[in-house]
């Protein structure tokens, strides 16, 4: 061996300088990879079981039919065995370690039943990740990592205990040099058991129950649950209505602002969690309900609890909202509250804002909480994703309504209070909601438009930037009508307004349009500084205009209006 060593490190002193150069990263490359693949070996070669001198030695011999080779016929194994009252034989498929010796059997057995009571009441078993070979593989996707890989430990389930979840596992035990190894129930299981016995087991009252009505009837449910369940949601929602009106009497009765303020906030919220808290300390204190009803329930009293949450926020904010922002639209179409108009948009702005950072938030917290081990939590993930797809597509015109109506806060198209035409309608903004844009019509009604219809069409916005404008009055004269004397009366008529709606006045002129068979076309333009006035002056003057021509026409004799279709070709 030294000769051999001697002839390659010659042969490596007389290698080209390039190839030299080359040599101590590849050998470098080389040993790190030895490194790794030693690495990895040795890891998995200790990932294959958990070594102990012996296991169980209190126990009596076990029974020559127990299967305890895969993870699946471990747990198939002590469920057969505890569902016929074999406790002591199903002592064997757990790790006693952690149980003096000459107390084994006996609270092995104890420990047993008091597992088989967790199992048929609060577990819900993953058989989907439990595999049915001696080393734990499970095939699968390579994105999942309980799959394509050896396992020495399985995770059952997980239970809330002491303000945390504790696990509930099966582990691959080898029990000295030449025993195979076998799957049992962790020591640190074991050592949990009766704690969570005691917390999920039986109760009090369940214990007095006839016998009949503890007996299963379908889907793994014991008959009082069928009985109890509806009667609970019934009493939880009646409490929850109760609840409501009661703070809904106290808001209205209540004579200090602030305690009307958090009443009427908390209508709601405290309704849905008082519904959430008595279903849920009924089903987990009263009569706890078996492991796939609280599967099911509990991912729901976390929405009810995280709305309530979020519905307090919005409605708090809302209300504070509601106290800061001016709400008569009639006082916000004064051209002098050109910024009380900014002011109450960026509030509705913000309103909206809040609502949608309390319902992102809410989602995360939600999906975050749900236990992502649990087959049930990732079954309720995947279909809120595909129902998540689903109500998208189904609501994607809702959604491009609300991203309307953010658009329409931000670029200030359209303020609350300002006044335009839309569709030859004369109406003022009086509220932009979430889909749909509220506008005070000049009569008195209201036209709900969608938001995004409402930014897609054109229409004037007579509140934007200089409020001042020119309205034309136009009327129709006779050929032979002295225009200078009506000239002179729109004047008059013009110093009678108020100075302050009818303004510059150098901007009021009156000019003749054309000239046809059917007489003169004369514009007097009025000049106007409110858009919320300018309708009833424009009318005034219109008839004050009319009513001078006619004078005229008594009083001089002079022909001032076209003649009526009755008069048409009789001699002047």
């Amino acid at each position: 061996m030294p000769d051999y060593i001697a002839q390659t490190m010659l042969r490596l002193t007389t290698l080209p300088r390039s190839t030299a150069l080359l040599l101590p990263r590849l050998m470098g490359g080389i040993v790190l990879a030895l490194g790794l693949l030693f690495g990895a070996a040795v890891g998995q070669a200790q990932e294959k079981w958990f070594e102990t001198t012996e296991l169980n030695p209190g126990l009596p011999p076990a029974p020559e039919t127990l299967d305890r080779g895969t993870p699946m016929a471990a747990l198939e194994s002590f469920i057969y065995l505890t569902s016929n009252g074999h406790y002591s034989d199903a002592a064997h498929i757990m790790d006693l370690s952690d149980l003096p010796q000459g107390n084994q059997a006996a609270l092995g057995a104890e420990r047993a039943f008091q597992l088989a009571v967790l199992m048929e009441r609060k577990v819900v078993v993953p058989w989907s990740k439990l595999a049915d070979r001696p080393d734990g593989w499970l095939s699968g996707s390579s994105e999942d990592n309980d799959t394509g890989r050896v396992r020495r430990s399985v995770l059952i389930d997980r239970l809330e205990l002491g303000g945390h979840d504790v696990p509930l596992r099966l582990n691959r035990v080898k029990p000295g040099e030449d025993a195979e190894p076998v799957w049992v129930f962790s020591r640190q299981s074991v050592d949990n058991i009766p704690p969570l016995h005691a917390k999920y087991g039986p109760t009090d009252i369940e214990t007095v129950l006839p016998e009949w009505m503890r007996i299963r009837a379908f889907w793994g449910m014991y008959l009082w649950e069928v009985l109890f369940l509806p009667v609970l949601l019934v009493a939880a929602l009646i409490a929850g209505w109760f609840a409501f009106g009661l703070m809904r009497r106290l808001g209205e009765a209540a004579n200090r602002r602030w305690m009307r303020f958090v009443l009427r906030s908390f209508r709601w919220p405290a309704a849905i969690a008082l519904c959430a808290a008595i279903i849920g300390t009924a089903t987990s204190r009263v009569l706890v309900v078996s492991g796939l009803i609280d599967a099911v329930l509990s991912p729901i009293l976390l929405i009810a609890y995280v709305v309530a949450a979020a519905l307090a926020i919005v409605f708090t904010f809302d209300e504070i909202f509601d106290r800061i922002s001016p709400n008569n639209a009639y006082e916000l179409a004064d051209p002098m509250n050109a910024h009380m108009r900014s002011i109450a948009t960026t509030i509705a702005a913000a309103r909206k804002g809040v609502i949608v950072i309390a319902v992102l938030v809410a989602s995360g917290v939600i999906l975050v909480s749900i236990n992502a081990d649990n087959t049930l939590g990732l079954s309720i993930l995947a279909s809120a994703g595909a129902l998540t797809i689903i109500l998208g597509f189904a609501a994607r015109e809702v959604l491009g309504n609300i991203l309307a109506s953010v658009q329409i806060a931000l670029n200030r198209s359209a303020r609350i209070g300002d006044q335009l035409i839309f569709e030859g309608h004369f109406c003022t903004v009086e509220k932009i909601h979430f889909t749909f844009v509220q506008l005070l019509n000049w009569n008195g009604t209201r036209l709900i438009v969608p938001v995004s219809y409402f930014v897609s069409d054109a229409f004037e916005n007579w509140s934007i930037e200089d409020h001042a404008m020119v309205r034309p009055i136009i009327l129709t004269l006779s050929q032979t009508a002295d225009v200078n004397a009506l000239r002179h009366e729109f004047f008059n008529l013009l110093s009678k307004e108020d100075p302050e709606d009818v303004k510059p006045m150098d901007k009021a002129k009156v000019h003749v349009l054309e000239q046809d068979a059917f007489g003169i076309r004369v514009r007097f333009e009025l000049p106007t500084d409110n858009a919320a006035t300018f309708w009833d002056i424009e009318c005034r003057v219109r008839e004050g205009l009319l009513a001078a021509a006619a004078k005229m026409e008594q009083d001089e004799g002079k022909r001032m209006l076209p003649p009526a279709p009755a008069d048409m070709g009789k001699p002047s």
